[in-house]
């Protein structure tokens, strides 16, 4: 059985909480500057988030396109994995700022500026890192076999089969044309 881990029990809660101080924070601005400087506020950064997602979509796709070309080890891979971390860290910043509420947008700028964005890209990558690191230490002596297993359920529709090696006349998938 798949076991969840325990901190994302806590998200609903925390993502409650946020809504909460969201609507408290604006009702608090609503008294300083109005209800029309609010929704005008709400409005502006709404507009600012949909420009911003629409172009960190067209950075991700640059990026992605030059990282499939690009070795990994590579100065120029390095370059091509740090823009697409940008791309989606920008990306996240225009979804915040899609999103009504003043913590929701200083997020946004935390992933829009280019010195908290790299220190995220950093962070974000060492994490990630030492997920993949763990994972992979505990699946250390696991075996396949020819069942697949889906939502702690055995699925025994699966064909056994096994690897023949190709005899390289014909291109490998994403290499050259299809004949």
């Amino acid at each position: 059985m798949l076991r969840r881990p325990r901190w994302l029990a806590t998200v609903p809660v925390a993502l409650l909480v946020l809504l909460v101080v969201e609507v408290w924070l604006l009702v608090q601005l609503a008294d300083l500057v109005g209800t029309l400087g609010v929704a005008a506020l709400l409005a502006v950064e709404t507009l600012a988030g949909i420009a911003v997602l629409r172009r960190a979509g067209r950075r991700a796709l640059d990026a992605l396109r030059r990282t499939g070309w690009v070795q990994s080890g590579s100065p120029a891979g390095r370059r091509s994995a740090e823009g697409v971390g940008d791309a989606l860290l920008t990306g996240a910043g225009g979804a915040l700022l899609v999103l009504p509420g003043l913590l929701s947008d200083l997020l946004a700028v935390l992933c829009l500026l280019p010195p908290t964005r790299a220190l995220l890209r950093r962070v974000g990558a060492r994490w990630l890192r030492r997920r993949v690191e763990a994972a992979v230490r505990q699946a250390q002596g696991a075996t396949v076999t020819g069942s697949v297993v889906r939502d702690g359920a055995v699925d025994e529709d699966v064909v056994d089969g096994e690897v023949v090696d190709d005899d390289g006349d014909r291109p490998q998938l994403g290499r050259g044309p299809v004949r």
